[in-house]
């Protein structure tokens, strides 16, 4: 009988340090941060000064106490003392009663941050920070931005710093916890107000006014419990769909997922390329304006001939790509889903050139601030490039789209149906000119029965 031996193979010592190494650095907090740092990956020197760094004014230690940023401090002192003076007419009492608050949480602030930027600092000059910025920046939402008595000249802020504040006061490195700022308010409200009355502020200070998005976000608190700051804030405010139904862009719990095949299939019948507007459009697919500017709020709907795509609303303006910018960088840097990536790469698969755009713009689903429909058409080519979506974000739209454009080019009788449609009712004035035409026609014939018919 022939014994068996085991034998034991070590693993070789390097590989199990690496796997050690990338254990330690899944448990590392850093993702779970509630203000983390830009990622590496996304820090180029051109990209990372012009759209990841304050301008003006500094919130929080990332960017604290740079020379280009010293006016922005005098700006903040004057803003913090008006919030100061709201609070109690007696300002020293008033700034030893929120310093006590926040002091009294610096532990917990400072692991909202990354441990590297916040070791130069104690406890105390963490606090004393905090407070200023936070003060300032409830000031500026509530004094500047919202109305009210006063206005930005009484700070010393030029109104070409205006809008430049607003976009600090949005960037992925320069945010202050939410939770400062819910503090500050109880200061001010009574703390069965403060949500009700903080969902107003942040709906008016990011521009979302509009009565259906308005009334509609004002009934929800659910994005200020996703919400870590007023970035993040900001994105469950524009990813919130008006329907409690998420599986269009989120198929975690979606049948129709594990019933399409493996993943590679999926993958393959979703993200398979379909055309842009202009040859949509020319397939009977309209393009028409969701009734809320939430970016889930996208669909598709088709009678075997004419079909419909709604796309949310979008304001393009010389600040959109530094928001976006910044939105895709706390995605990228976050356990969060890539909605607002998956977003920008459905409208990059619809937007080839500058004619796209004008389709859109004329559908009342883009408002073109930018400049040329060709500068737009490259901006949104460019600003999501490299990056990868949820390919089963917008799943059932696309899968929709790609069976309509199948059972259109598989149909010549649809196809003539639908050209004819497109060439002689493509616009207002062609539907005008062949209702002219029948009219014509019917009085032409008429005119002829009453001369003929009739003595």
């Amino acid at each position: 009988m022939v014994s068996m031996v085991a034998v034991v193979v070590v693993m070789p010592v390097p590989f199990k340090s690496k796997i050690r190494q990338l254990q330690n650095e899944q448990k590392s907090p850093s993702s779970n941060l509630k203000c983390p740092e830009v990622p590496p990956t996304l820090q180029s020197v051109k990209v990372a000064e012009v759209y990841y760094k304050p301008q003006v004014m500094s919130f929080g230690p990332y960017h604290h106490g740079k020379p280009n940023l010293q006016a922005g401090e005098a700006f903040k002192l004057n803003l913090a003392a008006t919030y100061f003076r709201c609070v109690d007419d007696d300002i020293d009492r008033s700034v030893d009663d929120i310093y006590s608050t926040i002091s009294g949480d610096s532990d917990e602030l400072m692991k909202c941050y990354n441990p590297k930027s916040t070791e130069k600092y104690t406890k105390e000059e963490l606090s004393v920070m905090l407070l200023w910025d936070g003060c300032a920046l409830l000031g500026y939402i509530l004094c500047v931005c919202l109305g009210g008595n006063y206005h930005h000249e009484e700070y010393g802020i030029r109104y070409q710093d205006l809008s430049r504040i607003h976009q600090d006061a949005l960037l992925f490195e320069n945010q202050l916890p939410y939770r400062i700022l819910q503090e500050l308010m109880k200061k001010i409200l009574p703390s069965e107000w403060v949500n009700a009355d903080w969902r107003v502020i942040l709906l008016e200070f990011f521009g979302m006014t509009d009565k259906s998005t308005f009334q509609e976000l004002l009934e929800k608190e659910s994005f200020l419990r996703q919400s870590s700051n007023l970035l993040t804030g900001i994105r469950s405010l524009i990813i919130l769909k008006r329907s409690d139904d998420e599986r269009s862009i989120n198929p975690t719990h979606s049948k129709t997922a594990t019933c399409l095949g493996s993943v590679g299939d999926v993958k393959d019948q979703v993200m398979a390329s379909f055309r842009n507007v202009k040859e949509l459009m020319a397939t009977g697919i309209h393009i028409k304006r969701s009734p809320t500017r939430c970016l889930r709020d996208i669909s598709f709907t088709s009678n075997g001939i004419c079909a419909c795509l709604r796309l949310p609303p979008i304001t393009i303006d010389s600040s959109t790509e530094t928001l976006f910018l910044n939105l895709i960088a706390y995605e990228m840097s976050s356990n969060v889903p890539h909605d607002f990536i998956s977003y920008l790469r459905f409208l990059d698969s619809l937007i080839d050139h500058a004619d796209d755009v004008k389709e859109l713009q004329s559908a009342g689903v883009l408002q073109n601030y930018l400049g040329t429909h060709e500068q737009v058409a490259e901006f949104f080519n460019t600003v999501s490039s490299n990056l990868e979506s949820n390919f089963h974000a917008y799943k059932d739209v696309r899968v929709k789209i790609r069976k309509h454009l199948k059972s259109h080019y598989n149909s010549k009788l649809k196809m003539w149906i639908t050209q004819c449609l497109h060439t002689h009712f493509g616009s207002p004035w062609t539907i005008i000119a062949w209702v002219v035409a029948a009219l014509a026609l019917f009085f032409t014939a008429v005119q002829t029965y009453f001369a003929v018919v009739r003595p």
